[in-house]
């Protein structure tokens, strides 16, 4: 789950002007472009060459600082988290706080700090967030209380947005009945959250897991086959190993291996793929 959630912090991060300050139009159309190619190569989840097009992109603005380049360095942001570049990241979200606070980046922040085990740096990111957001937003509030762990607060707002019909303040609340321990009710939530326009891969994850615990397997497949219809983002991979073991588990071992043989060509570095890859060819 960590990796979906710092993804949607930082993604959701393109600032509504994205002019630069003095720079010819020429500049700023070389930049965007190097932005959107970065953005399709950490997509292909060629995260370094992401890197590269947004380091090429940042320097274009001869130390000259607009909302384009920290949309830039948000974006470089997640790709260096994605690499496995934990630490960079971090360096990242803090050049940026040092010229604009913001409420999401303190959070992406505070996210990565959690993962990299500095509770207390994590929780004064989200602190300092708190202080930020504005009071209507309830789902962000939400989610910051859900990251320091306060889960009174955090159902409070999320049950104020959830209320209103907000489709992402139901997602956060799944996650947060979840997260405590009511699987049911987080279930419910979920199936609630998919019956709209569910941009959440680790929610079909989640109802999936449940089915398969329940052994209602079609079901399963049904979930599954719906989440993987969303393309490629970061739940893609376990929803892709996940609909291969529930064809293991119908007996279907002809479909697993060939699932499996198109799960290896996207993921060839996965070595417990690889072995139950010879598993399924002698059956």
């Amino acid at each position: 789950m960590k990796t979906f959630i710092f993804k949607t912090v930082l993604m959701g991060l393109c600032l509504a002007c994205l002019t630069g300050c003095g720079k010819s139009k020429e500049t700023e159309e070389k930049q965007m472009a190097l932005r959107s190619q970065g953005m399709e190569q950490a997509l292909a989840g060629e995260y370094e060459e992401a890197i590269d097009s947004y380091d090429r992109a940042l320097a274009l603005a001869d130390m000259r600082v607009g909302a384009l380049e920290l949309d830039i360095a948000a974006y470089k942001a997640s790709a260096q988290y994605h690499a496995g570049e934990t630490s960079q990241a971090i360096d990242t979200c803090s050049a940026i706080l040092d010229l604009k606070k913001s409420a999401e980046i303190y959070m992406a922040r505070g996210i990565l700090y959690r993962e990299s085990g500095n509770t207390q740096a994590a929780n004064n990111d989200f602190a300092s967030a708190i202080e930020l957001a504005p009071k209507r937003d309830l789902v962000l509030l939400g989610r910051l209380y859900y990251y320091m762990e306060d889960y009174a607060k955090s159902k409070e707002y999320l049950e104020q947005a959830s209320d209103k019909k907000d489709q992402e303040a139901t997602f956060w609340l799944a996650e947060l009945y979840w997260q405590m321990g009511n699987r049911e009710y987080a279930i419910t939530l979920y199936q609630l959250y998919l019956e709209g326009e569910a941009e959440h891969q680790s929610a079909y994850a989640r109802v999936a897991s449940w089915q398969i615990e329940q052994g209602d397997y079609d079901a399963a497949l049904e979930t599954l086959e719906a989440g993987i219809a969303k393309g490629d983002s970061d739940g893609l991979k376990e929803l892709l190993g996940n609909e291969i073991a529930v064809y293991e588990q119908k007996g279907d071992f002809a479909t697993a291996k060939l699932k499996m043989e198109s799960y290896l060509e996207r993921y060839p570095e996965d070595e417990a793929a690889a072995r139950e890859y010879e598993f399924l060819k002698s059956r």
